[in-house]
């Protein structure tokens, strides 16, 4: 017997071959397998090689699987439990009548899949660990999986944009890109279907069959439950307070500091079962939850934090400026959700089946972007709110003995916006002394920079068919997936005008470097000054394959897929840029999206037991994979025209030197319009354009396997996972231009010398060209150890390690920002291939997991499930602290630094850091050159790659280690009700045995030791002082925290 991967489907499958005593193929047996829950009947007859194959079962069990023929005793299964996606291999071989035949009782091995993929069943997702009840915290224990600290998770080191997360077969990923999560409704934290209503999840990695295809990271498939004709159902409630979170702080040295009121509730039910028996099915499922918790982060937290005083300044300084009182301090922030879904399954006859879901889902989240070096005033963030609502509709058809037909069509209607306390001016001031004197923080004042005009709507529409036809060994599979998308995006970032400021002190004395105002025409929008341009696309995908069963032991798998995405709709052409454009050569036009591409997908994927014992398998295989691109990068084009969408941003400079003498937010706060028309400035919008030969991203991937039954019946698994980029994205600003100019670092060093640009006298302040890159690649290697004891004890250990290599990893929705925030020392070149924010060298799991049997006379039972988990730490770039702009690319702080031997430490000018407030000396120049040295010193990449550039990503940041625990206490049958279960989960379980254990640490992007302050008088020396900068530890994450919960199941 054993299991094979099909696609990511929403069911499971049987196929075997029949023989009689002699070992001839038995032709025309009848195959019955019975899904003994609900009655459901599936059927086959053996073919002229005595095979059979049953598509479209349901996932579970049990199964009673019976196999007959004239003559012959009947052969019958019982206890079979199939796999959600899988193909359970069930052999058999008749005895004649004359012969007893004892019922035979199997128990699957559900893990020999054909590609990287892993399977979680009900007990398994019910065992884990998890407070926020989300898919994530059961998919990252996996090997390959790790989920991100920006969100989301990643597979192998890939980008978790690049992900496919689907409910029922069908998409539910937020496929316009603008959550970290991936999924609808992820803006605002909400879970994307509750953990109760889940029957299995099924996680892909490297399936070879080409009916799977949406990713070029990994695919989460996970399918909901079912009625049966037995009435089951649930009522449950989660809690946890801020007496369940440890008491002692990390990042204040470990001392006692309890957290402040704060609460988390969660209450839900379901309810399943028949309206006609072994006929008609419904599963019902409702969960709300609501979170309130204060924000860790405010004024004085820290020594090096932000201080009241200087808190107090801002917000009266800018009440003084724009009559708007803004408030700081510490602040609640809340969440909600509630969720809903319904299912109905049809069993029309033996050979048709109909399931229909609906979903919806209705959450909001206050996002209030604080950090260890930003600060956000209190009504200065936005509340994010989602209304998702889908149906979903499959049929499963065998048509006669050879053939199998699924078809699957679903609509999603996703709403997103945003709302704000208030719409005011934003206002950004940098370099602000915390109360050490030495940290710098960023403070952000007003609307935020993103949320004055904000929302987004988006109808969905997918249709699948998948025909499957059996002729003797071989299933050939012709099939079609297609989505249409319509998205309705208004984006208007500075809305109310942006001012940014160099200091505290340029603020109080209102002196800005830079102003940047945005809007959309109302000459062109009929009046609409927040216009909001709609994109219509399509991906249409078309396949064939084989699936040849070559032996008893050996098969192989090999297809071919075709997908054609497309863009239906054109944004507004731009005759002015067009032809600016075609005089520099750009090669790129506003008004026009990359033509229909053809993008080929070809797989071969085998499984290979090594003899007929089945304990050694080796399986793998070759293919390209083709995803989905953020569909937000494309509509940055529609937002971005210079037509509809009109801006600019002034930034008055004296040779490479800020004049900070952009129109001031005294003067110009109620009247942006008037600031951007003023005699400092002139409109220069941004655009946005996408090369014509732009194609969606693919990757060649190749895996391979060996799974071995070790002695004392131990599972091991060696696996690698090699993906080579071959269309990922890069970002281009075309309005820079370089002449040949350079800028050192180091005066006279030559290795530090980097480009420097100019943006000359053009009429844009951006041109962001979105264009492929075939450069980057990653890797992984696991191996896995599981054992399961007959007495309820599962345990597993394993270690993966890897790389992951990419020029631009596109972590941001805004086209812009991927390119400003790309950290490089020539920010327009492909060449430089860096670490990706993605890659996790190495990472180690063990879990083990315990489900007694019921005892005190069956009364009761107890479930134990811990896990451990730890890493390397999280990826980070080494940058200069740019108060100045460094290459002239028009951005600040997006520079990789530059580490010079002693020799060269000695050629660099430091001046001293003086407080521009209050006139006194922070930190002499004599003083910063030695912190720095130290610094290098003591930094494990910079002292080992001196008189170079540092790497993107070079950095890791400390290792992590990670306990969680899970405990259940179950007692049956309740008033005659069922059973009634307490659960008691734990993150970060060593926390709770020492305050100083599980430690974790915050997601930062970069980390700046050195600040340059400005270029001297030549306009060519850089003038740099130290920037004391660390990663610094979570508050929160740092902590132990845990949650109880009661469940009635009847």
């Amino acid at each position: 017997m054993a299991v094979g991967a099909n696609a990511q489907v929403t069911t499971s499958a049987i196929s075997g071959k029949v023989l009689d005593e002699t070992k001839a193929p038995v032709i025309g047996a009848t195959v019955v397998a019975i899904h003994e829950p609900s009655g459901t009947l599936y059927g086959a007859v053996t073919n002229v090689d005595g095979r059979y194959t049953i598509q479209g079962m349901r996932t579970g069990g049990p199964y009673k699987i019976e196999i007959s023929y004239v003559g012959y005793n009947k052969t019958a299964f019982t206890g079979i439990s199939l796999e959600l996606g899988n193909t359970l291999s069930l052999n058999a071989e008749m005895k004649p009548s004359s012969e007893l035949l004892d019922e035979v009782v199997v128990v699957a091995d559900a893990k020999a899949n054909a590609g990287a993929a892993h399977n979680f069943s009900t007990q398994k997702i019910e065992n884990t660990p998890t407070v926020d009840r989300n898919v994530y915290d059961i998919v990252k224990n996996m090997p390959m999986a790790m989920t991100s600290k920006n969100g989301g998770i990643t597979f192998a080191g890939s980008n978790n944009r690049y992900n496919s997360f689907q409910i029922d077969g069908t998409v539910s990923n937020d496929v316009f890109g603008l959550s970290a999560s991936g999924t609808n409704g992820g803006q605002t934290g909400a879970n994307p279907i509750s953990m109760d209503a889940i029957q299995e999840i099924q996680v892909v990695v490297a399936p070879f069959d080409v009916r799977q295809s949406g990713f070029t990271g990994g695919g989460i498939n996970a399918i909901t439950k079912q009625g049966t004709n037995t009435t089951h159902g649930s009522a449950y409630t989660y809690f946890n307070n801020q007496n369940m979170y440890g008491k002692y702080s990390a990042v204040r040295g470990y001392e006692k500091s309890p957290l402040t009121q704060q609460y988390t509730r969660t209450y839900g039910g379901t309810l399943g079962g028949a309206i006609v028996k072994d006929k008609l099915f419904y599963f019902v499922s409702a969960e709300a939850k609501k979170e309130s918790y204060p924000s860790s982060i405010y004024p004085g937290y820290t020594d090096s934090y932000i201080t009241n005083d200087v808190a107090k300044q801002i917000a009266d300084q800018y009440a003084k400026l724009t009559g708007i009182q803004e408030n700081y301090g510490q602040r609640d922030i809340e969440s909600k959700s509630f969720g809903l879904l319904a299912r109905i399954d049809w069993n029309i006859n033996q050979n048709h089946k109909l399931a229909l879901r609906y979903q919806h889902n209705n959450s909001y989240d206050d996002n209030y972007g604080v950090g260890s070096t930003s600060y956000t005033f209190v009504n200065s963030g936005y509340r994010m709110n989602n209304k998702t609502n889908s149906i979903v509709a499959e049929l499963n058809s065998h048509l006669g003995q050879n053939l199998y037909n699924e078809f699957r069509a679903s609509a999603s209607f996703i709403r997103d916006h945003r709302d704000v306390a208030y719409q005011g001016p934003t206002v950004q001031i940098e370099d602000i002394l915390g109360g050490d004197q030495k940290t710098a923080i960023t403070a952000n004042i007003g609307t935020e920079y993103s949320s004055g005009a904000n929302y987004l709507d988006q109808d969905i529409y997918t249709f699948e068919d998948n025909l499957s036809w059996y002729l003797g060994n071989h299933t050939l599979t012709f099939g079609t997936h297609n989505e249409i998308y319509r998205m309705k995006n208004l984006f208007i970032q500075a809305v109310n005008g942006s001012w940014y400021y160099a200091d505290l002190q340029r603020f109080l004395d209102d002196q800005p470097y830079k102003f940047s105002y945005k809007y959309t025409d109302p000459e062109l929008t009929g009046g609409d000054t927040q216009w909001a341009p709609a994109m219509k696309s399509g991906q249409f995908g078309f396949y064939a394959q084989d699936k040849w069963d070559v032996s008893n032991n050996f098969n192989l798998t090999y297809g071919l897929r075709i997908d054609i995405p497309v863009v239906f709709n054109n944004p507004t052409e731009n005759p002015t840029f067009n032809e600016y454009a075609a005089q520099k050569g750009f090669g790129v036009r506003v008004g026009e999206n990359p033509s229909a591409k053809v993008l080929f997908s070809p797989r071969v994927g085998f499984r290979w037991y090594t003899n007929d014992s089945h304990k050694t398998l080796l399986r793998g295989g070759i293919g390209i994979f083709t995803g989905r691109v953020p569909f937000v990068w494309l509509s940055n084009a529609f937002n971005n025209t210079g037509m509809e969408s009109k801006g600019t941003t002034i930034e008055p400079k004296d040779g490479k030197n800020h004049t900070h003498t952009a129109p001031s937010l005294g003067q110009y706060a109620n009247n942006p319009m008037a600031g951007a028309n003023s005699g400092s400035g002139y409109f220069s919008p941004d655009i946005v354009t996408v090369s014509k030969d732009f194609k969606y991203p693919q990757v060649f991937r190749a895996n391979l396997a060996l799974e071995q039954r070790l002695p004392g019946d131990i599972k091991m698994t060696l696996e690698g996972i090699y993906s080579k980029t071959m269309n990922n994205v890069f970002f281009e600003n075309l309005a820079l231009t370089n002449n040949g100019e350079k800028v050192y670092a180091i005066p006279g060093v030559e290795a530090s010398v980097a480009p420097y640009y100019t943006k000359g006298q053009s009429d844009y302040y951006s041109i962001i060209n979105l264009r492929n890159t075939n450069k980057g690649y990653t890797y992984a290697l696991s191996a896995l150890l599981e054992k399961h004891f007959n007495f309820g004890l599962d345990m597993s250990a394993s270690y993966t390690f890897g790389h992951a290599k990419s020029v631009n990893d596109g972590t941001s929705s805004v086209a812009y920002s991927n390119w400003k925030y790309n950290y490089s020392v020539d920010t327009n070149s492909q060449n430089e291939l860096g670490f990706s924010k993605f890659d996790i060298p190495h990472r180690v799991m063990v879990q083990a997991s315990y489900n007694s049997p019921k005892y005190w006379n069956g009364w009761t039972s107890t479930t134990i499930a811990v896990i451990y988990n730890g890493f390397s730490g999280s990826r980070y770039s080494l940058t200069m602290n740019e108060k100045q702009d460094f290459n002239g690319d028009g951005q600040k702080g997006n520079s990789l630094l530059y580490i010079p031997t002693d020799e060269e430490l000695n050629k660099m000018t430091f001046v001293d850091n003086i407080d521009e407030e209050t006139g006194k000396v922070i930190m002499t120049a004599a003083q910063s050159r030695e912190a720095f040295k130290q610094w290098i010193e003591n930094d494990s990449y910079a002292k080992n790659h001196r008189g170079q550039y540092a790497e993107r990503n070079s950095n890791l940041s400390k290792w992590e280690h990670e306990i969680d625990l899970h405990l259940a206490q179950t007692i049956y049958n309740i008033q005659g009700m069922g059973k009634l279960e307490f659960t008691f989960d734990i993150i970060n379980f060593a926390n709770m045995l020492n305050k100083k254990w599980g430690a974790s640490y915050e997601s930062a992007y970069n980390l700046s030791p050195l600040t340059l302050k400005e270029f001297a008088a030549d306009k060519t020396t850089p003038l740099y002082y130290y920037n004391n900068a660390e990663i610094k530890k979570s508050d929160i994450s740092s902590r132990w925290h845990c949650q109880v919960g009661v469940r009635l199941t009847f």
